[in-house]
């Protein structure tokens, strides 16, 4: 009985994953045509190989779906009687129609009865059909064209299968993880970026330029506005004050957008000026006599007015 259950599930049952398992558990465990059996959580979680949350959550989806019903619930110690209603007095098909396919081509001639004889060998299949294939086929031809190239062999060619093996490993990557087989995250850098590149790689910093098209653009005007020396610059000292070092050019792009635009050509320096309430005395000059220079020629013009 439980082959004939089991075999209901398979053929019938429209359960799936965890219910399936359970429907087949239940069937495993039926002895008789009634289709009933008895089975506890614990047999349902050593039968699933699952935790307790898991089988029980099983077994409610195959009692959702109506192929399992519940007969009689558990009490106590007696555990809970399941019923498939679909499995009662179902008998899998047996005889002729399910048997071993028997032909030309299926090897040995099963007996059908006692009248049988001793098996016979099937005819080996003859003909242009059933014939040994040859290495390359009656109709495939050379193995080249403007695909897949001449066959290559390692023994005949070592470096060359090496350098087609690489390849094809590194394509793979590139496939698994998610790029495009033509994105090879090369920097190349445009013509009018050289200057601040050089000037930021002249200065020991060396991040990655493999910055988009649009990115390209925005750098393009930028240099435009503030010129290469000032976002060399800027860049050198944005790199200085990083912690861990800047990985990737892109961590430019904030601090150049935030500079202004370059000094028009001739413009002066501004100097700094002493500070307000600042103790420090200047240097006297010819032009700017000390004070005591310049008491000395008061005293000297009073001298001269009284004489």
């Amino acid at each position: 009985m439980t082959e004939d259950a089991q075999a209901w599930v398979w053929q019938h049952s429209r359960t799936r994953g965890n219910a399936r398992l359970v429907m087949l558990a239940v069937a495993d465990a039926i002895t008789g045509p009634d289709a009933i059996a008895k089975m506890g959580t614990p047999e349902v979680m050593r039968r699933l190989n699952v935790s307790r949350s898991t089988a029980r959550a099983a077994v409610d989806a195959a009692l959702a779906s109506g192929e399992l019903v519940e007969d009689e619930p558990h009490k106590g110690s007696r555990a809970t009687r399941y019923k498939i209603p679909a499995a009662v007095d179902y008998r899998r098909v047996t005889g002729p129609d399910s048997g071993p396919l028997s032909g030309p081509n299926t090897g040995p001639i099963a007996p059908n009865g006692p009248k049988s004889g001793p098996l016979q060998q099937a005819p080996a299949p003859t003909g242009p059909e059933s014939g040994p294939l040859t290495p390359t086929g009656p109709d495939l031809g050379p193995l080249v064209g403007p695909e897949s190239g001449p066959l290559v062999t390692w023994e005949d060619h070592p470096e060359e299968c090496d350098t087609r093996a690489q390849a094809s490993f590194k394509t793979n990557n590139r496939l698994n993880e998610g790029e495009s087989a033509r994105d090879d995250r090369v920097a190349v850098i445009p013509d009018f970026a050289r200057p601040v590149v050089d000037r930021i790689s002249a200065a020991e910093v060396y991040p990655a330029w493999t910055l988009t098209s649009g990115e390209w653009v925005i750098v393009h005007a930028l240099i435009k506005r503030s010129g290469p020396d000032m976002l060399a610059a800027a860049a050198v000292q944005a790199a200085q004050r990083a912690r861990n070092g800047v990985a990737h050019a892109r961590y430019f792009l904030r601090a150049w957008q935030a500079l202004p635009p370059a000094p028009a050509p001739g413009t002066v320096p501004a100097t700094a000026a002493p500070a307000r309430g600042s103790n420090v005395v200047p240097f006297p000059s010819a032009d700017r006599p000390g004070r005591a220079a310049q008491a000395a020629d008061w005293y000297a013009d009073l001298l001269a007015e009284e004489q």
